[in-house]
């Protein structure tokens, strides 16, 4: 059996004699940290502290402010508050950019609108027309008859025409100082003269849209020559209801009644107006001229003058004196009942004879 060198067990105890110091020189120092650590006042500062402070608050330093500046480019919150308040600010701003979009959106549409509108008041402008807004509407989908936000003191008076950038709206029904009601084409109430612009035909445009219709439609009877008007035909006003001005543009003819009954004969025209959206309208303020209006009134006749005859004296045998009326102005002079005969001179002879008439012979004797 081996022995075991001296020198190898001194080297094994010197071993564990530098184990054990190296264990109890760091429970040491535990124990001093946490005693600085827990136990000392507040307020004091180690050497050791101070020494570690002294390196690595510069470091410390550094690293803060690259990290804030990482964090301030890519919008990183330190915190989770931080975060939530973050993302409820930006959700804040989507909502603004979206109001703000749509309201941009709303103003490019009512820029559109109102380009029409300007577009179309050169046309309209000979008969003194008049921008309202629609303030109110009857319920239903179609706009058969709504409120404008013009009355007695913009000079709106009923039966006033309504068109719009498309073409005719209807006419004022009823007016008030600020607001005036609007009858459409479309309502079953409204009758318009109307004809077609290609052959001239006249008819009568009458509406047919109920509140639960599909579409806006109206009716246009009554057509001399049914069989000549053709799909796509354009509509207009004739003026002869003396409600609407002549040319105003209706719509387009869309179907042909196809029925043997003169009574039942119609076209369908649809309207140029969009009825289902109606904002912004134009009332032309100067009215159609009545057959009454139009026409000077007949002056009294004045009396032809009438000559008096007035009798001259004569010489004759028998005639007659006639005496003066009272009135000279009289037309007729009225002879006396009883004539007076008048003498007769003794030279007058008989008309148509040379002999001396009989009495005068009497006399000589």
């Amino acid at each position: 059996m081996a022995k075991t060198h001296p020198t190898s067990k001194m080297r094994k105890r010197s071993l564990r004699i530098q184990r054990a110091i190296y264990s109890i020189l760091v429970t040491l120092a535990v124990f001093v940290i946490l005693y600085y650590l827990i136990v000392r006042p507040s307020g004091d500062t180690s050497i050791v502290e101070n020494g570690l402070g002294t390196v690595f608050t510069p470091i410390q330093r550094g690293m803060t402010a690259v990290t804030g500046f990482i964090r301030s480019w890519f919008g990183i919150s330190s915190s989770e508050a931080d975060k939530d308040q973050t993302i409820a600010e930006l959700q804040m701003e989507v909502e603004r950019l979206n109001i703000q979009l749509n309201s941009y959106a709303e103003i490019e549409s009512e820029n559109q609108r109102l380009q029409v509108l300007l577009n179309a008041q050169d046309e309209y402008d000979a008969l003194s027309p008049v921008y309202a807004k629609v303030i109110a509407k009857d319920t239903g989908v179609w706009f058969d008859s709504f409120t404008i936000n013009r009355g007695q003191n913009d000079g709106i008076m009923t039966n006033m025409a309504v068109v719009n950038g498309s073409g005719l709206v209807g006419r004022v029904y009823e007016v008030g100082y600020n607001y005036a009601k609007v009858l459409s084409i479309i309502d079953p109430r409204s009758s318009v003269a109307t004809l077609v612009g290609r052959t001239r035909d006249n008819g009568m445009l009458q509406g047919e849209t109920q509140s639960n219709s599909d579409s806006a439609e109206c009716y246009m009877y009554y057509l001399p020559n049914i069989g000549n008007v053709k799909i796509g035909d354009s509509i207009y006003t004739s003026g002869l209801d003396s409600r609407f001005p002549k040319g105003l543009y209706v719509g387009t003819v869309t179907a042909i009644s196809r029925s043997q009954e003169t009574a039942d004969k119609y076209v369908v025209v649809s309207p140029a107006v969009q009825f289902s959206s109606i904002e912004e309208v134009f009332v032309l303020r100067e009215q159609v001229e009545t057959a009454g209006e139009s026409l000077p009134a007949v002056p009294t006749a004045t009396p032809k003058p009438i000559v008096t005859i007035k009798p001259t004296a004569t010489s004759n045998i028998y005639s007659y004196e006639t005496p003066r009326a009272v009135d000279d102005n009289a037309i007729w002079v009225m002879p006396t009942a009883t004539p007076s005969v008048t003498a007769v001179p003794e030279t007058t002879k008989a008309p148509g004879s040379d002999k001396p008439i009989p009495e005068a012979s009497w006399l000589e004797n």
